[in-house]
């Protein structure tokens, strides 16, 4: 199998946001190591945020810099907003991409590739950039099963009671549904958006999704053969790379007793309001736990890093996140419920408190609760408020009280099966025979 993959030549066109580069990215890895042949595009500063590649498939990744021309204000990656009203510039630096794919494809001096693998922001033009050049496609969904099959069985919503309610068609009990407040939010959400931007089903001839039958079987069945799990991809890093930001962080957390912090980080997409933050501090002060919170934007309450000097730590900006999640004293996280950090989670066993905040990110919620892996705190449904009183009752439920023994049990076991690398390369493998299988069938254009 490894002889025909390495015939392969795939484009990869991730969104500009670090839960999106980075599960490229580990695919890409993935199927270098295998002698696939990669062509990765994205931005300069992007590139250079991702981490090292080992040598020996250095020459199976070529990285295709897509310059912007400034038209951001340097702004290249959700890390980078400072509000949602910057986001607008995000999405015309990607949509730059178009062009720069073309000329890569129009190139007479390069070998024409065998796939172009989208993320959701190039659904409107990426299969049919592909149809035009006889080049195959596949969209990769970062989304969980149990996620992607609420929104197509959820389809025909017409106002944000029905998101909030399980659809009749799921042909299993489940609590996989929005609350109240996050389905104003997410019908709001979607309503807004042009179907130019959604991947239309008759274009697509193959999608990728970033989950196991391990952890979803029901779900991933409901969805058919149209959608090709490739594993978790838990994340890989060489343990031997230091630099100065993960030595800063080691020193403290080395300081710590096993098992024994709390990690705290709500990703790159949701920006905190002033109140939100307030209230997880509270949550984490009265906790008594240790803590390692990751602030991207904002501040903690005054005097709250002085009255918790000495067992929390509040780090301001990036931090990686993989890392410190596998460090021996961290015992708990505390988290949005992305599905990028649920996969960080779930593969070094864990435990989590979900505070989901946008997006998809309820769903991810009551799914994890559903599969005995998370707690979720408690909020109005209808304005979607929460208290630091009842966070620190989840942490503590979760990390030390006797109450959250079988959660810590099943996030353990859990490691087991999701931290797999034998598991992994068998998704990885059946992918592989399959692009190879499925390579020559081109898609009329649309």
């Amino acid at each position: 199998m490894e002889e025909e993959a390495s015939k392969l030549h795939i484009v990869m066109l991730p969104w500009l946001a670090m839960g999106h580069l980075l599960p490229f990215f580990e695919l890409s890895k993935r199927l270098a190591l295998k002698g696939v042949e990669i062509s990765f595009f994205s931005t300069p500063s992007n590139i250079h945020r991702l981490p090292s590649i080992p040598q020996s498939i250095t020459p199976n990744i070529n990285f295709i810099s897509c310059s912007i021309n400034n038209i951001t204000s340097n702004i290249e990656n959700t890390v980078d907003l400072r509000s949602e009203a910057a986001r607008p510039l995000l999405i015309q630096a990607y949509a730059t991409f178009e062009s720069h794919l073309t000329a890569f494809l129009s190139d007479a001096s390069r070998p024409k590739p065998d796939w172009i693998i989208y993320d959701f922001a190039a659904a409107s033009w990426a299969p049919a950039l592909a149809s035009r050049f006889k080049v195959n496609s596949a969209f990769f969904c970062l989304f969980n099963a149990a996620a992607v099959a609420f929104f197509i069985h959820a389809k025909d919503y017409d106002s944000p009671e029905k998101l909030s309610t399980v659809p009749d068609s799921i042909p299993f009990p489940t609590t996989v549904a929005f609350r109240p407040f996050e389905a104003r939010h997410v019908y709001s959400m979607l309503s807004q958006k042009s179907n130019q931007t959604e991947p239309k089903t008759q274009s697509i001839q193959f999608t990728l999704i970033r989950t196991c039958k391990e952890f979803e079987s029901k779900w991933v069945d409901l969805l058919g053969d149209i959608y090709a799990p490739v594993g978790l991809l838990p994340p890989s890093f060489d343990k031997e790379e230091e630099s100065e930001t993960w030595t800063r962080i080691c020193e403290w957390l080395d300081e710590q007793k096993e098992s024994s912090v709390i990690y705290v980080a709500f990703g790159s997409e949701a920006i905190l309001t002033t109140e939100q933050i307030d209230e997880i501090a509270l949550g984490l002060e009265k906790s008594g736990l240790p803590f390692f919170w990751v602030l991207r934007v904002g501040s903690p309450p005054q005097g709250f890093e002085e009255r918790t000097a000495g067992r929390g730590l509040v780090w301001m900006g990036w931090a990686p996140q993989a890392r410190l999640l596998a460090h021996r004293t961290v015992g708990g996280f505390l988290t949005h419920g992305g599905w990028n950090s649920v996969v960080e989670g779930l593969v070094v066993g864990a435990p989590m408190v979900v505070l989901p905040m946008v997006f998809e990110q309820g769903l991810n919620a009551r799914h994890l609760v559903e599969s005995g892996y998370a707690v979720e705190v408690a909020r109005n449904d209808e304005d979607g408020s929460f208290s630091g009183e009842e966070i620190a009752r989840k942490l503590r439920m979760v990390m030390v009280e006797e109450e959250g023994e079988e959660l810590r049990k099943k996030a353990r076991m859990g490691k087991e099966v999701f931290g797999s690398e034998k598991l992994q390369e068998e998704y990885l493998d059946e992918l592989a025979k399959k692009l190879w299988e499925k390579r020559k069938v081109v898609a009329e254009p649309v």
